[in-house]
């Protein structure tokens, strides 16, 4: 199944690299001349990719509008520019990745290398199979019901219910076999929407490492889509905290990778996120490990690398998805975050800021071979929340969660994980919500107004999971 492109360039030449490479990757590429006829077709149809040549005024501000209909809301934006643009510039306006002129047959291979892998992973995350499988639901209040479920994907199930006595809210856990297979897919998750027929849709919200995995691969087999090979890169610099990767074909910031680091003795498998792009350097990955048992076994390979920097082998990455919210312009930005303690970290932070030649100078200091502070101690703290004040008293109460400034929402009904004198965790959430948020919890006839502090990241321990400070103390 081919991929879809919308390519906006008029210069002669660089369209026939184009049309190559993009032939080759097996890209088909829909071509117009200017952004006005481009602004046509893309409020018609979708596309995974929109190729602008950025060459004035207009292109540029049909880069900025390429997500602002409903059709290419998640297209890989990718702009061709000159030596004397930005690079800020293009992905401040809506790039996820760059083309620098003049373009090259090798340059231009290299960044959609990255760019379909993303797209095909992209394209896989919102499939939807349809299937015919029974399995029995039990709900937070203790009820049960066996019901069918009618499509799945990576992100959730649909499910036809027979019971037709009243809405069905909250969360659930289930346990269902993929078609075909021996395997169980056992999880929970919140019920997102429910039709007048029954139909019920249910985002996961727990689901094991195994399931995850035995669910991505069964999808991505059943789809017929054929598997890009990871990206290959060196590896440049690391900490216990993240690692800078050499390649020409780096993913944008704000995608979520499974990285493979390849040792004298062995190797070992993490998952990341990208911070920092640089589309002729290479990107720097936050390490994001699931458990204690994970990070433990990361940091021991990363000591043993660094007292043998000359065997260390390739470091394979592939693309897990896009965190589309933190990735849009004016979405997360890092630059306003508190400094980090790791230095590499803090590098990927500020990094934006540098130059080609500083950058370089700043990551030669974490290069291998030099010594590496020792890993902080590990408690079972959960990994990337800030830490407590003061301590938590776990509870389980039926919570109502109301995004404040938001009048047309509906509010969510989910559960309390622990609560202190002035905050709050609460787990379960499938709306979305930003550090700085104001919601209320509505208990017990209670309503109380508090702030977002942190959000748990996606495929950590605390996806789902929000830390509140109460209104009333200062924040």
């Amino acid at each position: 199944m081919n991929l879809d492109s919308l390519l906006v360039c008029s210069d002669d030449r660089d369209l026939r690299v184009l049309r190559k490479v993009l032939g080759e990757l097996e890209i088909h590429v829909e071509q117009c001349t200017g952004p006005i006829d481009a602004a046509k077709r893309m409020a018609q149809r979708s596309y995974e990719a929109v190729i602008i040549d950025c060459k004035n005024s207009d292109n540029f501000a049909l880069l900025a509008s390429v997500r602002s209909g409903q059709h290419n809301r998640k297209a890989m934006a990718i702009a061709i520019i000159d030596e004397q643009t930005s690079l800020q510039t293009a992905f401040k306006l809506g790039a996820n990745f760059v083309v620098y002129k003049p373009i090259s047959t090798e340059r231009v291979k290299s960044s959609f290398r990255a760019a379909r892998a993303l797209m095909k992973r992209e394209r896989r995350r919102s499939i939807r199979l349809p299937v015919d499988i029974p399995a029995y639901f039990r709900f937070q209040n203790g009820d049960g019901e066996r019901a069918t479920i009618s499509g799945v994907s990576e992100g959730g199930i649909s499910v036809q219910f027979a019971n037709s006595s009243g809405r069905k809210v909250g969360m659930v856990s289930c346990s269902f076999p993929l078609p075909d297979t021996t395997t169980v897919i056992d999880a929970k998750g919140m019920i997102a929407w429910q039709d007048a027929r029954h139909r019920t849709g249910i985002q996961f919200a727990t689901l094991s490492e195994a399931s995850r995995q035995n669910l991505k691969e069964w999808l991505r087999a059943r789809s017929g889509e054929k598997h890009d090979p990871p990206i290959r890169c060196s590896l440049m610099g690391v900490t216990f905290g993240g690692c800078f990767l050499r390649t020409q074909s780096p993913f944008p910031n704000q995608t979520r990778v499974e990285l493979l680091l390849q040792g004298p003795e062995g190797s070992v498998k993490t998952e990341g996120k990208v911070r920092l792009m640089d589309p002729e350097l290479g990107m720097g990955v936050e390490f994001l490990t699931r458990t204690y048992q994970q990070r433990r076994k990361l940091e021991h390979f990363i000591t043993q690398m660094s007292t043998s920097p000359a065997r260390i082998g390739e470091v394979l990455v592939e693309p897990e998805g896009l965190d589309w919210e933190d990735a849009a312009p004016g979405g997360s930005n890092s630059s306003q975050q508190e400094p980090d303690t790791d230095p590499l970290l803090e590098l990927f932070r500020t990094g934006n800021a540098l130059d080609k030649k500083e950058l370089l100078l700043e990551l030669e200091k974490h290069c291998l071979g030099r010594s590496i502070e020792p890993a902080p101690k590990v408690n079972s703290t959960p990994l990337n929340v800030p830490q407590r004040r003061e301590p938590r008293t776990a509870v389980t109460r039926p919570v109502e969660v109301w995004r404040e400034g938001h009048e047309a929402s509906h509010p969510q009904t989910t559960s309390l994980i622990d609560v202190s004198h002035g905050g709050a965790r609460v787990g379960g959430l499938v709306f979305h919500l930003k550090a700085g948020e104001f919601v209320h919890l509505v208990s017990d006839g209670v309503d109380a107004k508090f702030q977002v502090i942190w959000v748990g990241e996606p495929g950590t321990p605390q996806e789902g999971q929000i830390g509140l400070q109460s209104a009333s103390l200062d924040i």
